[in-house]
């Protein structure tokens, strides 16, 4: 009998040590006190556990005992749900009589864990403790456990995931129903400090029948400090258990070996991080927008609205396509290259489907330099009117369509403005208008007219700056109307004429009177009160009011081209004549680009002699005629 017992032992010692890591009794945790994790997804781990007490009490042998848990196995097969099972009994190693085994029964169970929580683990296990008919001189495990149903509810505060060198810290509670009207209930709580090759811990563990108190004389207590020595695959237990009262053990010893994952688990997969941020590509503003791997194999996440900033804490490796899209915008889609392990950013740069960009700036009083609190409103679109601060005359309209845009500002106890502006994608616009005061106004009247007849002409006076709506000249080319107090400048336009640019200033309660001469293409102007010394292509200085008011219409038709053409009568050779003609029309060209201010590349100069005279050389008055200088629109 002594030999049978003796290769029960050696065998089960034997497959322990071949084999296996979970507390006593199955799942993962110390020894008394479960974690409330489970092992590794797809980890299957053996192990074999051994509690002893040495016994040298008066009239009896010396020997060792305690429970012994042989064949205990864990297996993970989802990240969150752990079963478990072990062999259980009682042996005697006696030093002056046969050694004794018992063996008790064994434990079926299972953990249900909540691993997603951030520092926070919860889990409850429940476990059958199937015992079999035993030796009545040994209470079953000793009395650390009941046959029957058991529950336990665990929690764990695992302060490593905020720093690498904090504990874990356990708690458990737990009871054991042996019948309808016995049972007992534990309270545990443990603190773990692991590494990568040896694990620290202590646990404190109370077992009390119902009606008892915890940690009561009538309970069993006990503190139990521990190591774990680590190697690959291979793991060795200890600790001594140290009694707290009278009821339990002065002190047991607790040895074991684990073996883990003996045999192929599954791959490890393999996971990259992926971080970046959302925001528009005009304006630089975050967006809250949806962020998706291509395929959807890691589904999506959205970015934080206040910052547009995203995180993927599990992305496929390999080459991914990264896909940022939000309304309004058009997606963009960034191929990834990604390592196990690895870590990678990108920000996305979204456009808007319509092209928009910003109109802003300040209104004031055009006379006192005062910020106004104007409306301002976008003609014909659907922005909404805003209306600039009060304090500052700021303002500012995002969201305008790309383009030209019409905005018209308006104050009670001003004059309106109406401003032209061109939008850009993506741009800002700025506007500075200063509005007149409807006491602050003058009058605007004149003519426009043809510049060789004096005809009327009918017109339109376009004020290019600031931009208010334009007048019309009638068919006489007679215009009036009142205008705030400012400086203007503007463009009349007549059919068949070209356009012509001038400059207005206006004052409170003046009348300006301005007559707009038109010159068109291919017209023929004669600089009357131009004169040249005799016989010479000298200009006299009596010539110089009709040389400017010639400067003139060039600068106020600056898209017009001249030619400058001379002319004498038929008095002389026609040698003489020609080289004459041609010299005074260089001299007034000459003037003009000198003491005009005109650009040279919008003159030339021809002499035409006596050739193309206007009057009959027979008199003295048609001679002095044919003495000119013509001023010929080219374009």
């Amino acid at each position: 009998m002594r030999r049978l017992t003796i290769a029960m032992f050696a065998i089960l010692l034997t497959t322990g040590a071949a084999l296996a890591d979970p507390a006593l009794g199955g799942g993962r945790g110390l020894f008394r006190v479960q974690d409330a994790r489970v092992e590794e997804d797809g980890a299957l781990v053996f192990a074999n556990r051994w509690a002893f007490t040495y016994s040298d009490t008066l009239n009896a042998d010396p020997f060792i005992r305690g429970p012994l848990y042989g064949l205990e196995m864990n297996y993970a097969p989802f990240p969150m749900l752990e079963v478990f099972g072990s062999l259980v009994g009682v042996f005697d190693w006696r030093f002056n009589a046969p050694n004794f085994f018992d063996w008790q029964g064994q434990t079926l169970g299972a953990k249900v864990s909540i691993p997603f929580i951030p520092v926070l683990k919860l889990a409850a296990s429940g476990h059958y403790n199937m015992a079999r008919t035993h030796d009545n001189a040994y209470a079953y495990t000793d009395g650390y456990t009941s046959p029957g149903m058991s529950y336990r509810l665990i929690g764990a505060l695992r302060f490593w995931e905020l720093y690498k060198t904090l504990p874990t810290l356990m708690f458990n509670y737990g009871e054991d129903f042996h019948d309808a009207d016995t049972g007992t209930h534990f309270l545990g709580g443990g603190l773990e400090f692991a590494s990568n090759a040896l694990d620290l811990f202590v646990e404190a563990s109370s077992r009390t029948p119902e009606g008892v108190a915890f940690f009561s004389e009538g309970a069993m207590t006990s503190i139990t400090p521990g190591v774990r020595i680590k190697v690959p695959y291979f793991h060795i237990n200890g600790g001594v258990e140290l009694g707290l009262n009278d009821n339990t053990p002065a002190y047991r010893g607790i040895v074991g070996f684990s073996i883990v994952s003996p045999f192929p688990k599954p791959p490890r997969k393999q996971f990259g991080r992926l971080a970046g941020k959302v925001q528009d590509a005009r304006s630089g503003m975050p967006l809250d927008a949806k962020v998706m791997l291509s395929g959807a194999r890691s589904g999506s996440v959205k970015t934080d609205p206040r910052t547009g900033v995203f995180f993927m804490q599990k992305a496929p490796v390999g080459v991914i396509v990264v896909e940022a899209s939000k309304d309004g915008y058009i997606p963009e889609a960034v191929p990834m290259v990604l390592v196990d392990g690895g870590f990678a950013t990108y920000t996305f740069n979204l456009k808007p489907l319509v092209p928009y960009g910003t109109v802003a700036g300040r209104v004031t009083d055009v006379y006192t330099g005062k910020p106004i609190d104007a409306g301002i409103t976008f003609v014909a679109t659907e922005i909404a009117p805003a209306t600039s601060n009060a304090t500052t005359g700021f303002f500012r309209i995002d969201n305008v369509p790309a383009g030209l845009v019409t905005v018209k500002v308006e104050k009670t106890g001003y004059f309106p403005d109406e401003r032209i502006a061109e939008v850009e994608d993506g741009g800002v616009t700025k506007l500075n208008i200063a509005l007149a005061s409807l006491e602050m106004k003058g009058l605007l009247r004149g003519k426009v007219i043809d510049k060789k007849t004096g005809a009327g002409l009918p017109a339109t006076i376009n004020f290019v700056a600031p931009t208010r709506n334009a007048l019309t000249a009638g068919n006489d080319g007679a215009f009036a109307n009142e205008l705030p107090v400012g400086n203007y400048d503007v463009k009349v336009e007549a059919v068949g004429y070209m356009p012509q640019m001038s400059s207005i200033a206006v004052n409170k309660g003046d009348t300006i009177n301005r007559t707009f001469e038109m010159v068109a293409k291919g017209m023929v102007l004669t600089l009357k009160g131009v004169y040249f010394e005799f016989g010479k292509s000298t200009l006299r200085t009596e010539s110089y009011p009709a040389l400017s008011e010639a400067a003139q219409i060039m600068k106020d038709n600056p898209d017009i081209a001249v030619e400058i053409q001379g002319h004498t009568d038929n008095v002389g050779s026609d040698k003489a004549n020609q080289t004459l003609s041609e010299k005074r029309a260089y001299a007034v060209m000459n003037w003009l680009v000198q003491f005009g201010g005109i650009d040279a590349k919008r003159l030339s100069a021809k002499g035409y002699g006596k050739t193309v005279p206007i009057a009959s050389n027979d008199t003295d008055e048609g001679r002095q005629l044919n003495r000119r200088v013509d001023f010929v629109i080219a374009k």
